[in-house]
């Protein structure tokens, strides 16, 4: 892991398996994903036995702790950027986005939006806001580091950004 990584969290728990069932039905590649995620976050900063992660969660965008065994066992750990992001970068990302408010509208812009892409096959834009969930979190930190996984204009699915993640992976890996 280096600092900017993606974080991919698995899901667990009845919430998530009731909500991936769902996603299920709409995406069927929701299925094949390792491990299923649910919850992004980003690499900031290297502890002696574990990682400093940025994440949005219910209480806001902030910085939380996990352990090196916490994160081998739960967590799937992603190279998007090219380049580990300057500190300089990295704290003007901070400065500009702890402590905001958790964006809880975004599931059901993102629920409207799986529905409308599964029938309609056409991508519905995003709410340009002050809040966060964690996908969007992710999106906003990529495009912010002039590496962006997806537009900033259209509503984040997680398995949008997931597919992202594991194309780009493969891509990098050398061929046998």
């Amino acid at each position: 892991m280096k600092k900017g990584n993606i974080i991919a969290f698995k899901g667990q728990g009845l919430i998530f398996t009731i909500l991936s069932f769902l996603l299920s039905l709409f995406d069927k590649d929701w299925g094949r994903l390792q491990g299923k995620p649910w919850h992004l976050a980003i690499a900031w900063d290297k502890a002696y036995d574990g990682w400093y992660i940025l994440e949005a969660t219910g209480q806001g965008v902030k910085i939380n702790y996990f352990n090196n065994k916490f994160l081998e066992s739960m967590t799937r750990n992603y190279c998007w950027l090219d380049r580990v992001p300057t500190r300089a970068e990295m704290n003007k990302f901070l400065k500009e986005h702890i402590g905001k408010k958790y964006d809880v509208a975004i599931y059901f812009f993102t629920s409207l939006a799986v529905i409308i892409r599964h029938y309609f096959n056409r991508p519905i834009p995003k709410l340009l806001d002050q809040r966060f969930s964690c996908w969007e979190l992710v999106q906003e930190f990529t495009d912010a580091m002039n590496d962006p996984i997806l537009s900033k204009f259209d509503v984040v699915i997680i398995t949008d950004i997931i597919k992202a993640l594991e194309a780009r992976e493969t891509i990098r890996k050398p061929r046998k």
